[in-house]
Parts: structure tokens; C-alpha cells; sequence
């Protein structure tokens, strides 16, 4: 199922119930974000990085306005929603850029529940050596979210051609497997204060 949605170029990848803080200052999108705030609904962050907008993108609404300024420009924190892919931009009216999009679902599978524990467990050490409290571990025994990997990707180290892989995998065993493989070695990393500075400096990001 397909629809129309307005676009925002970002250099950054948005996942599923995410928070995101923007700085608006463009125009075209003020006007995106008044509209999208008037009316409750979702717009598009779609990566754009080195010239190249990556289909696979994630709806956002408007959690909260942080700050307006007397020139317009806004501070907000967005909320990401919807995975789905841009199938083209269309030529409309509004200034900003308004594509077709088609929402993108997991397969059903069987969850690989030795997999699952383990990437909480590899998580949670790394969270208790990098923020020391400040982030809240993730309790294996009540967790039940099906898509509990985009929770934990978000602090987890990725680049961004690593999170756009990420937000394109259909399979949560998939994105935990890649989360255990990629965490086995960026674990130990933290034992150096230095790793450690630039995983917080860096929101999750963890430079190679």
C-alpha cells in the first residue's frame, strides 16, 4: 500500500520509535513541520549522504517543540514511526519534496531467542562500561517488543551506512544477529577511556 508522503533530506538515519532533535532553519521546511504539527501528522526522513537520498526511510512526527526563534527557526525532537521506501518524488505544489512511498514489514519468523539474549546481555555491558547509568539497562525477563533491536541500535556504535543496512533488514533476527556480531567487538574497545568518550561525545557512534 502506497501514499503520499513529504520528504526530509537528512544526514541521518531515523529508526522506529527514536527520538531525534532537529534544528529547522530552511524554509520549505518550516513550512513541512507547521503543516505536518497542524494537521498530526507524519513526514519522511530518507539518509542523503554523498550526493545519494537511500530509498529506505522512517516516518517521523513532531514529539515536541523545544524552542521557536523570532526568524522562525525551530528546535523540535521528532519521533520516529514507519519504515518504508521512497518509490519516486512527485511534482507538487508544496515547496518541499513529496514522494510515494510503500511501507515495509517485517517477514514473519520464529525469534531466535538464544540470539535475542545475547544482544541484550552484549547491550546492557556495554551500556553499564560507556554511560554508567545514565541509559537505562534492558530487563530480558519483561521485554517483549518484536522490534527490540532498533531500541538497542540506537546507542549501539553504528555508523551510518551501518544504521541504513540496519533500517533495511526485514528480519529482527537479522538486525540482532548484526547487533551481536558488531557489539562482540566493540565491547572490549570500551576498556580504553578514550573509545569510551567518543561513544557518549558521539550519541552511540563509535568511530572505527
Amino acid at each position: 500500500m502506497s501514499q503520499l508522503l513529504p520528504i526530509f533530506p537528512l544526514h541521518a538515519v531515523l529508526f522506529p520509535d527514536a527520538r531525534l532533535p532537529l534544528h529547522i532553519f530552511e524554509q520549505r521546511y518550516k513550512i513541512l513541520i507547521a503543516e505536518c504539527v497542524d494537521q498530526d501528522s507524519e513526514f519522511g526522513i530518507n539518509l542523503f549522504d554523498n550526493g545519494t537520498l537511500h530509498p529506505i526511510g522512517c516516518t517521523a512526527v513532531v514529539d515536541e517543540i523545544v524552542k521557536r526563534y523570532d526568524d522562525g527557526r525551530l528546535d523540535i525532537i521528532v519521533e520516529g514511526k514507519r519504515r518504508y521506501h521512497l518509490d519516486k518524488t512527485v511534482e507538487t505544489t508544496s515547496p518541499y519534496y513529496v514522494g510515494v512511498v510503500s511501507f515495509m514489514f517485517d517477514r514473519e519468523e520464529k525469534m531466535d531467542d538464544p540470539m535475542r539474549q545475547k544482544a541484550i546481555g552484549l547491550y546492557n555491558q556495554m551500556i553499564r562500561v560507556a554511560f554508567k547509568g545514565r541509559i537505562s539497562e534492558i530487563d530480558a525477563a519483561t521485554e517483549r517488543s518484536k522490534l527490540l533491536s532498533f531500541v538497542m541500535v540506537q546507542k549501539a556504535g553504528f555508523d551510518l551506512e551501518q544504521r541504513q543496512t540496519f533500517l533495511s533488514m526485514q528480519s529482527e533476527n537479522g538486525r540482532l544477529a548484526m547487533l551481536v556480531h558488531h557489539l562482540e567487538a566493540a565491547v572490549p574497545l570500551l576498556s580504553s577511556e578514550e573509545k569510551r568518550k567518543e561513544l557518549i561525545m558521539n550519541d552511540g557512534y563509535l568511530p572505527g
